[in-house]
């Protein structure tokens, strides 16, 4: 029994009461009652609090941990599609540009929206056969690609060697 904690209550017996409180001449009694508290209740009360608290700090953990893969993931992929966009608007560009009648020299484009700022340079390519002969009317066209994404600069080019007649 030391092992157990004691709590002694003052109880108060009252017979049956007036509407007033107590009726006339009816006198208070008094008992002590003992009530015995297990110390293992108390304590399993405290643990179910730790375990709640515990519980709790986890999925905070793991929301945060969520939370942060899913912006990774929305800025890889806008990342991405702004890549496969000006891919798209390059190699456009470069067919464009084979197919009209060339003149060496430098420009800059306006495409889509404007976020993204192309730039096409055409120059003529000297370029000789086995037999030491020059080539007429080659042409480089090179079309590059500049914008800013996530923060960073980005850039993205390509080449193209065009025979016109």
């Amino acid at each position: 029994m030391s092992v157990q904690k004691r709590f002694e209550f003052l109880a108060r017996r009252v017979g049956p009461k007036a509407p007033g409180g107590l009726a006339p001449g009816q006198a208070l009694n008094a008992t002590i009652i003992t009530i015995v508290v297990n110390p293992k209740l108390n304590r399993s009360r405290g643990f179910v609090l730790w375990e709640v608290m515990l519980a709790l700090t986890i999925f905070c953990v793991v929301a945060v941990a969520l939370t942060t893969a899913l912006q990774q993931t929305v800025d890889v992929s806008i990342m991405l599609r702004d890549e496969s966009q000006v891919r798209l608007e390059i190699q456009n560009l470069l067919d464009e540009t084979a197919a009209m009648k060339l003149k060496p020299g430098k420009s800059e484009l306006q495409v889509g929206d404007g976020r993204v700022r192309y730039e096409r340079e055409i120059r003529a390519v000297q370029a000789r056969t086995a037999m030491g002969d020059l080539l007429p009317n080659l042409y480089e066209i090179k079309v590059q690609a500049s914008w800013r994404s996530s923060g960073q600069d980005r850039s993205e080019s390509a080449a193209l060697i065009v025979y016109q007649p």
